[in-house]
């Protein structure tokens, strides 16, 4: 009779760890399929805007566009801006590191209008390095010297030697007067 009773008490236990475990399996898929979702939208912005950054040299060396899996999912657009999908998982998030927080640049479910801020961003991320390397740059060519100034610095400094060498000599007394 003992072994009558926990057999139902032990099938009930094992039915609820196997719907349990159905559960569990359900929501992890769910999970991986939402990131998934959500890296397949970041794939698709990303494709929108590689042929632009490929088109133009300065913006290869500015621009990464590099999808890191993880969660949230990233596009990074360049060491400091990147896209998330947030709060939900159809809405982009556009953010930028600040020095003591993080910006929302834009937030939209609309992947066109995310796209078109992404390239305002990147232009005007461009301008701003073009001014700074026309600020930094010299105005002429840098200053040099001519081979008339080497030869006359060569024979005065020749000449200034050779004084000095005599004095010397006088003074020591190896040349008299």
């Amino acid at each position: 009779m003992a072994g009558g009773a926990s057999t139902p008490e032990r099938d009930g236990l094992t039915g609820a760890l196997r719907e349990a475990r159905r559960a569990e399996a359900a929501h992890f898929e769910a999970t991986l399929e939402l990131r998934d979702s959500k890296s397949l939208r970041l794939q698709l912005l990303k494709d929108d805007l590689l042929p632009l950054v490929d088109s133009v040299p300065e913006a290869r060396e500015l621009f990464d566009l590099a999808l890191v899996p993880g969660e949230p999912p990233k596009l990074w657009i360049d060491l400091i801006s990147f896209v998330v999908m947030e709060p939900d998982p159809r809405s982009y998030r556009f953010l930028q590191h600040r020095q003591d927080r993080r910006e929302i640049l834009l937030e939209t479910a609309d992947r066109e209008l995310m796209a078109a801020a992404i390239r305002r961003h990147m232009a005007h991320l461009m301008v701003a390095r073009e001014r700074q390397s026309a600020a930094s740059a010299p105005a002429g060519p840098p200053p040099g010297y001519s081979s008339a100034s080497l030869i006359l610095s060569w024979v005065s400094g020749f000449a200034f030697g050779a004084l000095a060498l005599l004095g010397l000599a006088i003074y020591l007394g190896f040349l008299k007067r």
